[in-house]
């Protein structure tokens, strides 16, 4: 532990000059345009690394002169204090912010990023200080007066170096397993798409299937419109028959905590559907609108589920049969092929636009096959994918303990300066 004979406690307000934020008048074109001015809300906090030098939204010279925003200077520190509480930035560039940001602007007396890793590793004290009933909001007052121990500006500096050296090493670790994560999901989704329209065989003599973004496929097999192989079902739950509910979140059926109370809880589950093991159930508007989310999912259990969605069920529940429609739907998915089919901005479809999708038929024989090597690829990628999830947890809980015990001063960086002045 350094000695901290050199540390004090002092004011936030003693350190910074604490500047707010506003909104100029949104039915005034000429306060946005031309946006030469960066203006910073709490969205553009939420993502990104510990500098940002941009912002999704702009606003004009006459809107800052015309609001309550005020010009900050470059290489100042911004912090949400609403909505959410607690993300922190250094801006590499001039900016102003809305009300749901204040900033601590950069003076010659203390090194900002010394404050940049104290402030980020306090997001839950400063919840702690928030007020509200809709929404907390961290005041003036209390971020003005908040109490830091900080000590003289060279060993500021000297912490601060140190961090930048050991967070910029953390995070490329989390990077690099970050798009390890990508590559798996990558190959995963290539292999599944591989194996439901080519099969297992790589010699088996192959037709064309007269599906566009199929081509060809093996010559034994079937090409049979969806509504011969899958049936829409609607077995509402009437007196709340069945209480397991369950949600589609990204691909997989889960089971969904109602006691949670997350997301929407409707009055009443009469309404849900009843679904059962082998059904397939397929979200056929896309809120979200991004291209990225994922549609069908498997259903494992016995449960029900929102009546927003689309349940397919085989007449036969041959499982092996039921499974394979689910990875090769899911396959179409991961195309996109979907978006092709709905209208509107949301891209709302429903079972008539489904009728005459195209499905393959493998015969019975291979069927089993099929099933057995996906569902062993799914299962591998999974174990994968959460041990490496586990590796990056691990690694920031690291870096949030390395930046608390050196800006509390518990380890001592000066011998790390020392080292860093003897290499260069």
């Amino acid at each position: 532990m350094m000695a901290q004979k050199n540390w004090n406690k002092q004011k936030l307000k003693r350190l910074f000059k604490i500047k707010n934020g506003g909104t100029p008048k949104s039915n005034e074109p000429s306060y946005w345009e031309p946006g030469e001015v960066k203006w910073i809300t709490p969205e553009d906090l939420s993502t990104g690394n510990s500098h940002i030098r941009n912002s999704i939204r702009k606003i004009s010279f006459k809107g800052l002169e015309n609001s309550s925003a005020t010009l900050v200077k470059a290489g100042s520190i911004v912090l949400s204090t609403r909505a959410p509480i607690g993300n922190v930035k250094i801006v590499k560039t001039p900016y102003a912010t809305n009300q749901g940001c204040k900033s601590l602007e950069q003076n010659e007396k203390t090194d900002i990023r010394f404050f940049y890793y104290y402030l980020s590793i306090n997001e839950e004290y400063l919840n702690q200080l928030g007020r509200g009933t809709t929404f907390l909001e961290l005041s003036n007052s209390a971020l003005k007066n908040l109490e830091l121990s900080v000590p003289i500006l060279p060993m500021q500096k000297a912490i601060s170096d140190y961090l930048d050296q050991r967070t910029s090493e953390i995070d490329a670790l989390v990077s690099d397993k970050e798009r390890l994560i990508e590559l798996l999901e990558e190959k995963r989704q290539a292999m599944i798409t591989e194996t439901v329209t080519k099969g297992l065989d790589p010699n088996v003599k192959m037709k064309d299937s007269g599906i566009e973004w199929i081509g060809e496929i093996p010559e034994h097999w079937e090409v049979s419109p969806l509504f011969l192989e899958l049936a829409e079902v609607k077995h509402k739950n009437i007196n709340l028959k069945e209480q397991n509910v369950l949600s589609l979140s990204y691909g997989r059926i889960i089971r969904r905590n109602v006691e949670a109370n997350f997301g929407l809880i409707p009055a009443s589950f009469n309404t849900y559907n009843i679904v059962n093991q082998g059904d397939i159930v397929m979200r056929l508007t896309d809120l979200q609108n991004d291209k990225r989310s994922l549609r069908v999912g498997y259903v494992t259990e016995k449960g029900i589920i929102t009546s927003a969605y689309t349940t397919l069920s085989l007449s036969n529940n041959c499982r092996e049969r039921s499974k394979y429609y689910y990875y090769l739907l899911h396959s179409y998915d991961l195309q996109k092929i979907y978006y092709g089919l709905g209208d509107g901005v949301r891209q709302t479809m429903n079972y008539k636009d489904l009728k005459w999708l195209s499905l393959l038929k493998p015969p019975k024989s291979e069927l089993a096959k099929i099933v057995s090597k996906l569902d062993e690829l799914d299962s591998t990628t999974k174990e994968l994918i959460e041990y490496i999830r586990i590796q990056i947890s691990k690694l920031k809980e690291y870096r949030e303990s390395l930046i608390y015990e050196a800006v509390t001063g518990k380890i001592d960086v000066r011998d790390y300066a020392t080292e860093t002045e003897e290499v260069h």
